[in-house]
């Protein structure tokens, strides 16, 4: 790497550093750092582009789904999904010892197709299983570290609103990223609430029961009630069910852009809520402006990214890091595993959405000319996320289960330092087997031709 461009990538990493430690948003200070750096490394034409480049992501027509799948979760928790959901997996699971910790992380998984957020996935099903699970006696840590530690799987199952956020930060195929990530998700899926149930048979206490099966002394204990036949199982459930398979296999064939996914989705939700007759004016109102502010805030944050990643670019840092690191002979897996543990760092420090965009400029180009698929980038970065979201003393999930559920931010902590545990291990197993990320899609590519 020549001393020019390193002088250029020092400078901007500073600028990017000064602006964040002086308490600007994300958004503005990528943006700022965006334009000093084209100020003064490149030309005045360049400057005048970033206009242009600003206008063009911001009025991107791939940027229509995100309110859309967001309108679509929001349209779901008021219509009481979550509760049903929960309820019928808690039923299925029953006989199950740690049963409503699988039901939990089957709630969490199914409410994830529908929402695209963890903090949502989160929130929402934490609400209802929290209290379910208190009443059978769960220990506090063990029932908060479930509900968490699912919620991560909203942004890994599709609709991911963090993969949209990459796939139009990288210009990578949105509609093969969301379905890449179904495969790792169902998986990660299956290995929390195998560990679930293997912590509970090591150490019965988790669920308030010795290890003869008898509830513990000082437990209070309330047996839930299942009285409902199949058919008012189907008729709750059912609908979700219904429209998550009809958006994955619009997704998978092609049927539907993603877009118009998101629409259908949105405006299925929103049917299902008005038929349970749980909409009113206020509460649509309150959809719509949920819409409207969270995808604000992705969009400047997505155009702020886009300004960056041009000045990379055009500077020739992007190129110059994948030359050096070819001309050194380091290993890229070695480069990898330092950026698995830069995002795991940042992760506890800063916003994990924004982690990912701020760095996914730098190093998606030299990581593409190492090698690296796209697809497999996207659910590996992602899943940092999902480790993020739950990392002390930052993660998103905490601070949203403290909040809804009025339980201690340490007892949060506790519960869910294991899963930052299980996601680790799926992150070794996506890179040890990297045709895990990318299987559906190229089941997709052998379906299209």
């Amino acid at each position: 790497m020549s001393t020019t461009i390193l002088v250029i990538l020092l400078v901007i990493i500073a600028l990017l550093i000064v602006s964040l430690a002086i308490g600007g948003p994300v958004s503005t200070s990528i943006g700022f750092t965006a334009v000093i750096a084209t100020m003064l490394f490149l030309s005045k034409g360049d400057l005048l582009f970033m206009g242009s480049t600003l206008y063009q992501n911001a009025t991107s027509g791939d940027l229509i789904m995100m309110p859309m799948f967001i309108m679509m979760a929001e349209f779901m928790a008021i219509g009481g999904i979550a509760e049903d959901l929960y309820y019928v997996m808690a039923k299925l699971t029953r006989r199950i010892k740690g049963g409503l910790a699988v039901a939990t992380t089957l709630a969490c998984t199914i409410f994830a197709a529908l929402s695209g957020s963890s903090p949502a996935t989160a929130a929402t099903i934490g609400k209802v299983s929290l209290k379910s699970m208190a009443k059978r006696g769960y220990r506090e840590d063990f029932a908060v570290g479930t509900v968490s530690g699912g919620g991560t799987l909203g942004i890994m199952i599709p609709p991911s609103i963090t993969l949209v956020m990459y796939g139009i930060l990288t210009k990578t195929s949105i509609v093969n990223l969301l379905m890449a990530g179904l495969v790792p998700g169902l998986l990660l899926s299956i290995l929390m609430c195998v560990v679930n149930l293997a912590r509970v048979k090591i150490n019965p206490a988790l669920i308030g029961e010795d290890k003869h099966g008898n509830k513990l002394p000082g437990i209070e204990y309330e047996q839930e009630k299942f009285d409902t036949t199949i058919w008012q199982d189907l008729k709750m459930s059912g609908p979700a069910l219904l429209l998550i398979a009809f958006i994955l296999f619009c997704m998978y064939t092609g049927a539907a852009t993603a877009n118009e996914c998101a629409g259908i989705g949105m405006v299925c939700a929103m049917i299902i809520c008005l038929a349970k007759k749980k909409l009113t004016f206020e509460k649509f109102k309150h959809t719509l402006i949920q819409g409207i502010k969270a995808s604000g805030m992705m969009i400047l944050l997505l155009s702020a990214a886009a300004m960056l990643s041009q000045v990379i670019a055009k500077a020739g840092i992007a190129t110059a890091m994948a030359t050096a690191i070819t001309d050194y002979g380091i290993n890229k897996w070695i480069i990898m595993i330092a950026l698995f543990a830069m995002w795991y760092l940042l992760g506890m420090i800063m916003n994990p959405t924004a982690m990912v965009t701020l760095t996914i400029p730098f190093v998606f180009e030299p990581l593409m000319q190492l090698g690296f698929n796209p697809y497999w980038l996207g659910i590996v970065s992602t899943l940092c996320v999902e480790v993020a979201m739950i990392s002390p003393p930052v993660g998103n999930n905490l601070f949203i289960l403290k909040q809804t559920c009025d339980v201690d931010i340490g007892t949060v902590y506790k519960g869910s330092l294991p899963y930052v545990g299980i996601l680790t291990i799926g992150l070794v197993i996506f890179c040890i087997f990297p045709q895990i990320t990318t299987f559906v899609v190229d089941l997709m590519a052998k379906a299209a031709g």
